[in-house]
């Protein structure tokens, strides 16, 4: 019995010691977890991300590429067919404006019959032409004036210079409608004194039956003297041109007669006989031989070559990157470790396509002097500064916060750690970074992570 008590005791110490032991490590377990942090709270947590304002430079571009053209070139042909009789020039000679580069058969006749009006001889057939032209002028006057009488025909002239008069203010915008009527009146009067005085006359004549005058004889009359007024004026004009020389006679005639017909007739057989370089310039390309037959296909091209320009694409997306006055920086496939600046001089009004895709076509021109040879035809890659800003306050994009468009701010870090939230003026920003124009200044310490702005 003492046995059993003594058994029974030592087994009710073991079971109260092992609820111990567990309660204990239960206790233990539980302190230890929730004191220690779980790990969904530290993921939510992450450490703050931030930077320093600071100063530096920030240049807004876009590169393309293109190939070196001369700011001129022109391929010269004649303007008929014939032998070729002269040439003058070979590949990469140095040609000057106004230089006489090849010749057909019959150049020489043709030079020497436009010499040959601004001779004595040549002057003098001028004049003639012109006294001739003044004496039909005077014939003709004088039959319109008989037709019409002496009265009438005065006033006739009164009414064309008062008509000449009233079409000038008409056509003037500033002219008053008080001068316009005035102006109106005198043609009436005109108008009226001379129907009154020509009636008058045909009657007389008509009386005496010395000659009947019609609505048709007038109307030739009149057109014989403005035909008359316009041959004179047509000689006038020639014989001005044969007083100034050959000169005078360089460029196309607007003909208003025979004398200026013949004067551009003369003209046109010497520059169709011969080919002149348009501008100084080097020749690139010759196709010909003398004693070749010739027609009017192009044989030699003449360009520039201290005028150099490069024409070049840009990806549509840069459209408004592309501006007159903006500049440059070449770099040439000859020359990979050398750059030349440059600045664009034009944008063409319409995308082009090139290999499918639309591209933006500007041309430059090299504002910098090299020692490099450049030539017609070279690649280059062309860099375009569209927009720059030196020694400003910048920070990283991802620190922008927009509020509204175009309108931002920045989550500034605060001595104790907490962020406010500061509105700044952003100017010039690339994918990187953004220019600060007032709202921070360098040191400032500004978030770079995500914020809720709520």
């Amino acid at each position: 019995m003492e046995k059993n008590n003594s058994s029974s005791k030592r087994k009710s110490r073991t079971t109260r010691t092992t609820m111990i032991v567990i309660v204990v490590v239960l206790l233990v377990a539980a302190g230890a977890y929730f004191a220690w942090p779980k790990a969904e709270t530290v993921e939510a947590t992450p450490a703050l991300q931030t930077t320093k304002v600071r100063t530096g430079d920030l240049v807004i571009t876009a590169s393309g590429a293109g190939t070196v053209v001369p700011s001129a070139q022109v391929d010269l042909a004649f303007r008929t067919g014939g032998i070729l009789n002269e040439l003058n020039v070979a590949v990469g000679d140095t040609v000057e404006r106004g230089q006489v580069l090849a010749r057909l058969e019959g150049s020489v006749q043709a030079e020497a019959d436009f010499q040959a009006l601004f001779t004595a001889a040549g002057l003098a057939q001028a004049e003639l032409a012109a006294i001739n032209a003044q004496e039909a002028l005077d014939e003709s006057t004088n039959i319109l004036k008989y037709l019409l009488g002496a009265d009438a025909y005065y006033w006739e002239m009164q009414l064309n210079q008062a008509e000449e008069t009233l079409t000038q203010l008409n056509a003037d915008p500033a002219a008053t409608a008080t001068q316009k009527n005035d102006t109106q009146a005198v043609v009436d009067n005109a108008r009226t004194k001379r129907d009154y005085f020509l009636d008058k006359y045909i009657v007389a004549l008509a009386k005496s039956g010395e000659y009947f005058i019609d609505d048709s004889d007038l109307a030739l009359a009149r057109s014989n003297v403005e035909n008359a007024k316009l041959l004179l004026q047509d000689a006038q004009s020639a014989l001005e041109i044969v007083k100034g020389g050959p000169s005078a006679l360089q460029s196309p005639l607007t003909t208003q007669g025979p004398e200026m017909e013949r004067l551009e007739q003369a003209r046109l057989n010497v520059e169709n006989s011969r080919l002149v370089s348009p501008f100084d310039g080097v020749v690139t390309r010759l196709d010909a031989v003398v004693g070749q037959s010739v027609g009017s296909s192009s044989l030699l091209t003449v360009a520039t070559t201290n005028q150099l320009l490069v024409r070049f694409y840009l990806d549509e997306t840069d459209l408004g990157k592309a501006n007159v006055s903006n500049r440059v920086t070449f770099t040439f496939d000859a020359y990979p470790d050398q750059s030349i600046g440059g600045e664009i001089v034009s944008v063409e009004p319409a995308l082009q396509t090139v290999d499918g895709t639309p591209v933006v076509v500007a041309w430059a021109k090299l504002t910098e002097e090299s020692e490099a040879v450049i030539l017609s035809g070279m690649t280059v890659e062309v860099e375009v500064i569209a927009a720059e800003a030196r020694n400003v306050l910048l920070v990283p994009v991802q620190a922008l916060r927009e509020l509204a468009p175009g309108s931002y701010a920045v989550f500034v870090v605060q001595a104790d750690g907490s962020l406010q939230m500061t509105p700044v003026t952003v100017g010039l920003r690339d994918y990187a970074n953004a220019e600060i124009l007032s709202g921070l200044k360098v040191g400032d310490v500004v978030s770079t992570g995500t914020v809720e702005t709520k």
